[in-house]
């Protein structure tokens, strides 16, 4: 059976609800959030919200998901590619969705999100580290260089968006390629 294809108005109404909600989440917590709050933020009726969730855990594990999906994706389709122009795509997304990664990165949140996407940034590393520079990622420094190299980023990227982007993209992406070079350089030379 075909998908059926969304409307314009319904997409619209769903990414306001997702945006409404990452708002409130870099505020407070998921289970302080009322569908009643929610809906008057974004200025739709109760009604219209149900027609497109059960709930507001409805809601949170939907924009979840495509947050996940939306960057595991590019990941996987730019990770071939070297660090300088990698990053850049990367960024972009995160640049495009400062609602969505405020909330990721806020102290209010659960913290659920940013442990899977933790898991998910270690996964593609590895695979990365694997198939481009040979690594054997089940080497146990490899894995704790994985680890560090992950949470490094994401740590850097958390202070980049909490601070309402204060620094260039640019040197953010700089940053972070460097780290990446030096550190595929100490796994390679450990080999030797």
């Amino acid at each position: 059976m075909p998908e059926k294809k969304i409307d314009r108005r319904t997409l619209k109404t769903r990414n306001a609800i997702y945006e409404g909600l990452a708002e409130l989440l870099a505020e407070k917590s998921l289970k302080n959030i009322t569908v009643q709050e929610l809906s008057d933020k974004i200025d739709i009726h109760r009604v219209t919200f149900y027609k497109h969730f059960r709930d507001i855990y409805d809601v949170y594990e939907q924009l979840e998901q495509g947050i996940l999906n939306g960057l595991e994706r590019l990941i996987v389709e730019y990770g071939e590619k070297p660090p300088f122009a990698f990053y850049p795509e990367i960024f972009g997304y995160i640049e495009e969705n400062p609602k969505i990664f405020k909330m990721i990165f806020s102290p209010h949140n659960t913290g659920l999100i940013y442990r899977k996407l933790l898991e998910l940034v270690k996964k593609l590393n590895s695979q990365i580290w694997r198939e481009r520079f040979g690594i054997d990622t089940d080497d146990p420094t490899a894995e704790q260089v994985i680890l560090f190299h992950s949470n490094g980023c994401l740590a850097l990227i958390a202070k980049w968006v909490l601070s309402d982007y204060a620094e260039p993209k640019e040197f953010i992406v700089k940053t972070i390629s460097a780290l990446d070079d030096n550190m595929v350089k100490f796994m390679q030379n450990r080999k030797k």
